[in-house]
């Protein structure tokens, strides 16, 4: 069964501050091509002083609105697919439908699943439309805020950017399959531990400042998905009787390069189907999917009926798994 669903329009935004590796050795008083021998990345971009989430995200929706040619008026229902939350409460979506400035009350949620918080909202989003036409799913990640600079490894990887994507039902393609696994085993390996209710201010005696930072033991990561990815997209496709040579293009979350080259290698992948933009855009969290399906939709030659799996890790650690066919 095909859960009907179109891409109306996608649309992306890049803060304006790009953040060199060489600039970050010089920080950390490293070597010059450390940064980026560790990382893959030449530069990264994130919000400077005189600019706002609020404004990167408005520019992903005017864009996404312009390709969809439709107006804020036009939208349905809100799905926020943020990691970073703008504030612990009200729901980041309330706060979508407020930087909309439109009059017209609307339905709203959030959805966090870090890293695959758009693809579940995707996945999500094509079971509604009995309800609402038009559906806009957005997320807004800034990780630069909780990131721990002495450690280069897991900080010199991430990035700012914002995705809006427009979405509604569809006469042709849709979502053949959409699979999702929690292995928590490795729930601690990826972690924010502070601004929740295990540690606050009032029950931790150290520094709460540090329990801010965002934490990650790539190693121990690295080695549990390795090996618990490959074996969920072979199960995931042949639920459907699908293998890798039925899927016409391949849109990876853009964890880091090493996790993107481990890839291609034990799935043996052609590179030429895989959108592999990490070492322009680095680790955007939950807008890391998004952003490649961008690349995908307007800067290559993506045909209708073709198939495209989605896929990634999460923190928790969470794999999820999307094949939509092209309307």
């Amino acid at each position: 069964m095909l859960n009907p669903i179109q891409i109306l329009g996608l649309g992306k935004s890049l803060p304006k501050k790009a953040v060199y590796s060489s600039q970050i050795d010089k920080l950390q008083n490293l070597k010059d091509g450390t940064t980026q021998k560790i990382t893959g990345l030449e530069k990264r971009y994130f919000l400077d002083e005189d600019e706002t989430a609020d404004e990167l995200l408005s520019k992903a929706i005017k864009e996404a609105l312009t390709r969809a040619k439709l107006s804020v008026d036009d939208i349905d229902c809100i799905i926020n697919a943020t990691t970073t939350m703008q504030q612990a409460i009200p729901f980041n979506a309330a706060w979508t439908h407020k930087l909309l400035n439109t009059k017209r009350p609307m339905a709203s949620f959030d959805i966090n699943m870090t890293c695959l918080s758009v693809l579940r909202a995707f996945d999500i989003a094509s079971r509604l439309f009995d309800s609402y036409k038009n559906i806009l799913i957005v997320s807004c990640d800034t990780p630069f805020i909780a990131l721990d600079w002495s450690n280069i490894r897991t900080a010199g990887i991430f990035a700012d950017g914002a995705t809006a994507m427009i979405v509604s039902s569809s006469n042709k393609g849709g979502i053949i399959l959409s699979n999702f696994e929690t292995h928590s085993s490795g729930y601690e390996y990826c972690q924010i531990k502070g601004g929740g209710s295990r540690f606050t201010p009032s029950n931790y005696n150290g520094d709460f400042k540090k329990l801010c930072y965002f934490e990650m033991d790539g190693k121990k990561l690295y080695k549990l998905s390795s090996q618990i990815l490959p074996l969920f997209i072979e199960k995931s496709l042949a639920s459907k009787n699908l293998s890798l040579d039925d899927i016409d293009w391949i849109v990876p979350h853009q964890a880091s390069q090493s996790s993107l080259d481990h890839m291609i290698k034990i799935l043996k992948l052609d590179k030429s189907n895989l959108i592999d933009i990490f070492k322009t855009h680095g680790n955007q969290v939950a807008s890391s999917i998004p952003m490649a399906l961008h690349t995908l939709l307007y800067e290559k030659d993506i045909k209708s009926g073709q198939k495209v799996m989605l896929v990634g890790t999460s923190a928790g650690i969470g794999l999820g798994l999307v094949i939509w066919q092209v309307p």
